[in-house]
């Protein structure tokens, strides 16, 4: 049977992606005081060391709340700005779609650097500061994924709401939003996933006694490598697997991304 070389290239991809999780996996059960693979025995213990660790429940509450409020800040000017931009064109829309889109095109070291220097003169190293970053870096998924639902409706379906009596409130909540509620929960889901698991903009900003999990784990690893770590991390990546498998039954957002 012949291979391709594209098809081994992809193999070569998911290996890449696959096998650290599986490492890390694996290592979160070894019966050993530090990070191992393959596991020597088979234990939980360190999973209920994780659940029992207070900064690193505290890391993972701090990472839900500040993930929960950017997605919550950039789905409301996300949604306004892929608006704006569907009903716009010439140059104003290309400035205004690369403001909206910069940060996927900066690196984020840079960008994390960047909001470090203006949010110290600014006094923003704390929570604030950090739900103002992550929403920063989650607002492209927002318009990105709300323009190709609008990409994909017939603008004159608003206008017969318009027409017929309806006010642009009503035209919007009735026609419009359920139209890119399936855009809205693909970005809000990945942009949840990309500040939830944020690493450079998390260490930059984070203050003294409110480290997100990230920043947690990235320490822990630093001078503390038990496999306590390995489970928190474990924990992260099945949790999140669920949550996408659960949400792409209920909203096919896959679909309603990249259709």
């Amino acid at each position: 049977m012949k291979i391709s070389f594209v098809s081994c290239a992809a193999w070569l991809t998911y290996a890449l992606i696959v096998v650290p999780l599986v490492m890390v996996i694996g290592a979160s059960f070894t019966e050993t005081r530090f990070i191992t693979f393959p596991p020597q025995g088979f234990t939980f213990r360190w999973y209920d060391a994780a659940l029992n660790d207070k900064a690193l429940m505290g890391g993972l509450g701090l990472s839900a709340i500040v993930a929960l409020a950017a997605v919550a800040i950039s789905v409301v000017l996300g949604t306004l700005g892929a608006l704006y931009l569907s009903r716009t064109a010439g140059r104003v829309k290309e400035i205004v779609s690369a403001f909206f889109l910069a940060p996927l095109n900066v690196p984020a070291v840079m960008t994390a650097f960047a909001l470090l220097l203006a949010f110290t003169q600014w006094h923003l190293i704390n929570v604030w500061g950090l739900v103002i970053a992550h929403a920063v870096l989650t607002l492209p998924y927002i318009v990105r994924s709300v323009l190709v639902s609008l990409a994909g409706q017939d603008p004159a379906i608003e206008r017969a709401g318009a027409i017929l009596g309806a006010s642009p409130w009503r035209v919007f909540r009735h026609i419009t939003l359920p139209l890119i509620r399936p855009g809205i929960v693909a970005g809000g889901t990945f942009a949840f996933l990309i500040s939830f698991n944020n690493v450079p903009i998390s260490v930059f900003l984070a203050s003294p006694g409110s480290a997100p999990l990230p920043v947690v784990l990235f320490n822990r690893m630093q001078w503390l490598a038990e496999p306590s770590v390995a489970a928190a991390a474990t924990l992260t990546v099945v949790t999140t697997l669920v949550v996408m498998l659960v949400l792409e039954r209920r909203f096919s957002f896959y679909k309603s991304l990249f259709r």
